[in-house]
């Protein structure tokens, strides 16, 4: 996007490496960055834990920075006790408002909210006091907070005159973990699994100038889709990018079928899913407590049975098969992700309580 002239700014959670430079948000795409590296934080104190190298103890410290260019960043110390959700609208709302609108730009707007620890203001626990549960209450307060820091950040666009030719996309990157308050009924499963109450997402795409009419889809689209749909968007006439499909003309018209038959869950030694067409393979472990079973193929038909209830890989063995196979040959094109050692000189206890960016 920047070679297509676009400003491209990253707003809140990264966890998308951070163990080298080179890692780093500025160092892969984006002007600037302010927000936190890791899995989660603190709320408040943007705070988070890591086991040392040893995974014999956990360490602490801060995992709030800036970057400029160049993966080159800096702790911010001066936000303590202010509530993350509201730092990250401040901040998405400051770079709108001071943006040279003679250059088009990227907005990556990563809250924090609705992930562990759920922690909020008062006064959002008090909208959600109708609510009995104490922790299906508290993920209310977090996601009305998260509602209002939004609707903050789309005044912003009105009011320099940006909205009307802004595309606004609203999505999640897994289901909600229900431990913390989350329902993914009736789908089964939840985060981290392979259920579809642990993988599909709802989404919206907003926007004034190109989309007139509104339509529900429900056809196939995978995350990697993004990548090529957004460059679409920014005028981009590639149909592909890596594994990614663009989708944009589909989104934007309303009309025809998304161009997705099929794509991958995951492709893990111990538990892999694909899903072609209506039908959605599982091999091995679908959820942490399904070991026992850890060589079953199941086989579902999601159209008719979107809660995963019923095994039809008897019923459809030749399909079924034909898709273990594809299974294991993307497993066998596989690489392995980088996992580089802890470093202990990134320990917070030598940069005055922060991580060092380069923390594993």
């Amino acid at each position: 996007m920047k070679r297509m002239g676009y400003r491209t700014y990253l707003v809140g959670k990264w966890h998308l490496g951070y163990c080298r430079r080179e890692f780093l948000p500025t160092a892969r795409g984006f002007d600037y960055f302010y927000g936190y590296y890791g899995p989660q934080t603190g709320y408040f104190n943007h705070s988070a834990e890591q086991f040392d190298r040893r995974r014999s103890r956990t360490i602490g410290g801060l995992d709030l920075f800036m970057e400029l260019n160049g993966g080159v960043s800096a702790p911010d110390y001066t936000k303590q006790g202010v509530y993350s959700t509201n730092l990250f609208a401040d901040e998405a709302i400051n770079l709108i408002s001071y943006h040279d609108v003679r250059n088009p730009f990227f907005l990556f707007l990563s809250f924090q909210s609705v992930h562990a620890p759920l922690q909020v203001p008062p006064l959002y626990e008090n909208r959600c006091s109708h609510i009995g549960h104490p922790m299906r209450r508290k993920y209310c307060a977090v996601l009305a907070a998260m509602d209002d820091a939004i609707e903050r950040v789309v005044r912003a666009l009105k009011n320099r005159g940006l909205y009307e030719n802004t595309v606004i996309i609203f999505s999640s990157d897994n289901g909600g973990a229900t431990d913390f308050g989350a329902s993914n009924a009736p789908l089964r499963g939840e985060k981290d699994t392979l259920w579809e109450g642990g993988t599909k997402t709802n989404t919206f795409v907003h926007a004034p100038r190109y989309i007139r009419q509104f339509a529900v889809r429900n056809d196939l689209f995978h995350v990697v889709d993004w990548h090529a749909t957004i460059l679409g968007m920014a005028g981009s006439s590639a149909q592909t990018y890596g594994d990614g499909i663009n989708q944009w003309d589909m989104i934007r018209s309303g009309k025809g079928a998304l161009r997705r038959f099929q794509f991958v869950y995951n492709i893990g030694e111990h538990g892999s899913a694909i899903r072609q067409g209506d039908f959605k393979l599982i091999m091995g472990n679908a959820d942490r407590t399904s070991h026992f079973n850890n060589d079953r193929m199941r086989l579902y038909r999601l159209s008719v049975d979107p809660a995963e209830r019923r095994d039809v890989s008897r019923q459809h063995f030749v399909v079924a098969r034909q898709m273990a196979r594809k299974i294991m040959a993307l497993r066998r094109m596989g690489r392995r992700s980088i996992r580089l050692p802890l470093d202990p000189r990134a320990d917070p206890a030598f940069h005055n309580g922060a991580f060092g960016s380069y923390w594993c």
